[in-house]
């Protein structure tokens, strides 16, 4: 049998997993929200753009300057269209997740459209401050893991679990309440004052 990985490899892999894991956990339960939000910004607007492009090198052949409007225009609104498409997304899960309550509590079909739209109404609603409690509770898991790692044992069980609550409690304040919405516009604050 062939040893793929050497001595060194072996004793170095658990040390970065947890150290990665721990970083990549805390900036997710802060910053995930904007991240999340930048991302699919910045996918919708490549997908649009370089669909534009193909468009109007089809139709403007030549002409550059007509490729390159076409590019900016449709990348930014491919941008804003990813981001509407992911949220309704979000959404409809929420209004399934309440759909399913309400078909548990009753069989009335009646009772389980109600409650959907509820759930979907309520997460569009509240959907900055979902995707805040999504990627805080993301981010505590993931550094709640990396102090397992780190401990080992029913130590670390112990400790990966207290500090993956800590740390998802305290992304969800950051995210939702320390800077009321988005991080990436500071500036909805200062309209009240």
């Amino acid at each position: 049998m062939t040893d793929y990985f050497s001595g060194a490899d072996l004793i170095a892999l658990p040390v970065v997993v947890p150290i990665v894991l721990l970083v990549v956990g805390l900036v997710v339960a802060f910053f995930g929200k904007t991240l999340f939000k930048a991302v699919i910004f910045l996918m919708g607007a490549l997908a649009g753009g370089a669909l534009a492009g193909m468009l109007a090198n089809i139709l403007f052949p030549g002409s550059g300057m007509c490729i390159l409007a076409g590019v900016v225009i449709a990348g930014i609104i491919g941008g804003f269209l990813a981001l509407t498409i992911v949220k309704g997304i979000l959404a409809i899960a929420v209004g399934g997740i309440f759909a399913w309550i309400g078909a548990a509590i009753s069989p009335d079909i009646f009772v389980t459209l109600v409650a959907f739209l509820i759930g979907f109404v309520l997460a569009l609603m509240l959907m900055d401050r979902l995707l805040g409690l999504i990627t805080g509770v993301a981010g505590g898991a993931m550094a709640g893991f990396a102090v397992t790692g780190f401990v080992g044992g029913s130590a670390g069980q112990f400790a990966g679990l207290a500090v993956g609550a800590v740390v998802a409690l305290a992304g969800i304040y950051y995210q939702n309440w320390k800077h009321k919405g988005d991080l990436s516009r500071p500036d909805k604050d200062e309209k009240k004052n």
